[in-house]
């Protein structure tokens, strides 16, 4: 059974990987819209139509500053909200050392991260948490040309 472990699923933005990841979750949702008539299967079943998508990501990390080339630390995902530009979402199976070599399908697609916050308890390990909506389509084994996706 080609079951995927949780460490091996994970959020690439604009280029890096979120770094010190704990958890990631990507929701795609249908809008439906209720069509159903007077006419159709006699008012007992609903009848429903699909009116548009959309797609959402979030994720848990621990909160680092320490400089990484390949990782998005929690610095760099606050700086991503405070540019007020849309990013570049990744979403992919991954390998090797820290799981990060690329390995699968991936999903791709830009996202506005609209929600960052940072916990810092007392003795703790400090963490963040964020979340983008995505802005058009997620698509599966895109790539990136002129900014657009194809």
């Amino acid at each position: 059974m080609g079951v995927i472990k949780g460490q091996h699923l994970r959020i690439v933005l604009n280029g890096l990987y979120v770094a010190y990841s704990t958890a990631c979750t990507v929701h795609v949702s249908a809008n439906l819209e209720d069509s159903s008539t007077k006419d159709t299967t006699d008012g007992l079943w609903t009848e429903q139509d699909l009116t548009g998508m959309s797609w959402d990501i979030s994720c848990d990390a621990l909160y680092s500053v320490d400089a990484d080339p390949t990782g998005a630390n929690g610095e760099n995902a606050l700086d991503m909200v405070l540019a007020k530009q849309k990013v570049l979402v990744e979403f992919q199976g991954a390998s090797g050392e820290s799981n990060r070599v690329a390995q699968g399908n991936k999903y791709v697609g830009y996202a506005w991260i609209n929600d960052i916050s940072i916990n810092a308890t007392n003795r703790q390990n400090t963490s963040y948490s964020l979340q983008a909506s995505g802005t058009g389509e997620l698509k599966k084994n895109g790539t990136v040309s002129n900014n657009q996706i194809v």
